[in-house]
């Protein structure tokens, strides 16, 4: 039997964006598939929602699940180069990549979200070994200053999906010091809009029924490291570069034009100077 959940918060809801893109594109019985995840499937048929007002947000659907990939890809290349790696995904909602990782190894994992959010991930994925849960906010430090007083020789790699956008360019800003003054030798993925969806109020087209605003965004990924100077940018992609014929003709015009489609989207990645 399904199960009912009313959200208290507008962006806590928006959780259920990449759960059931991850979930839809799972159950692709083609060669072109591009994540595998048989929990989200599971989960999205015992959580109660409308889910068909995403069945239209086809651009979200790609991007949710490359993403998805691409954060796969970089922890696990982490995992395998650390010593003593520590994965935390901050606004985990009901991720699943600790069940997507192949290889752990010696790994642990964190899930950090709103209290509410992290009760509903409890009720359905409980604790696996070595994958933690703590109720907190991206806002606060205390959990970051434990973290680092329990692990103070391991390096930490965090992901933050579906995340930035939602907060203000000064709160984006304290977030990245925050974690760079405690972390170094870590590194830093998150996705973002770009100043143009701030500018319009143009959203996503999976949030467009979502009363959740876009608040910041991010064009060049130089900025940040004017920001935060700890911080060295090791990559910022465009979602067309991945599953190219997917996209179609309008991920070839993205492509041809990269600095303009970064005023709408991109995904970047930092390495936390030593």
């Amino acid at each position: 039997m399904k199960e009912k959940f009313e959200f208290q918060n507008v962006v806590a809801e928006t959780l259920l964006i990449p759960l059931y893109m991850r979930a839809k594109e799972s159950k692709r019985k083609s060669q072109d598939i591009i994540i595998s995840d048989p929990l989200a499937e599971s989960l999205v048929n015992n959580i109660d929602y409308d889910y068909s007002k995403f069945d239209n947000a086809w651009m979200s659907a790609l991007g949710c699940v490359i993403r998805g990939r691409l954060f796969d890809q970089k922890v696990q290349e982490f995992i395998l180069k650390e010593e003593h790696p520590i994965t935390v995904n901050i606004g985990c909602g009901l991720d699943t990549r600790y069940q997507r990782i192949k290889e752990r190894k010696n790994c642990i994992f964190y899930e950090i979200d709103l209290p509410e959010v992290i009760a509903i991930r409890k009720h359905f994925i409980p604790e696996p070994k070595n994958d933690f849960y703590i109720e907190g906010s991206i806002l606060e430090n205390n959990w970051m200053d434990k973290l680092k007083e329990k692990h103070p020789d391991s390096h930490f790699i965090f992901t933050m999906e579906g995340v930035m956008m939602y907060f203000y360019e000064k709160q984006v800003i304290d977030i990245l010091k925050n974690l760079a003054n405690r972390f170094p030798g870590g590194e830093i993925y998150f996705d973002v809009c770009g100043p143009m969806m701030v500018k319009t109020k143009l959203k996503p087209d999976s949030l467009r029924k979502n009363e959740a605003q876009i608040r910041s965004g991010i064009s060049n990924g130089k900025i940040v490291e004017k920001w935060v100077p700890q911080l060295e940018i090791t990559g910022q992609w465009l979602y067309q570069n991945y599953a190219k014929k997917r996209w179609g003709v309008s991920g070839y015009i993205f492509r041809m034009f990269p600095k303009f489609t970064c005023k709408f989207s991109s995904i970047l990645g930092y390495k936390i100077k030593k």
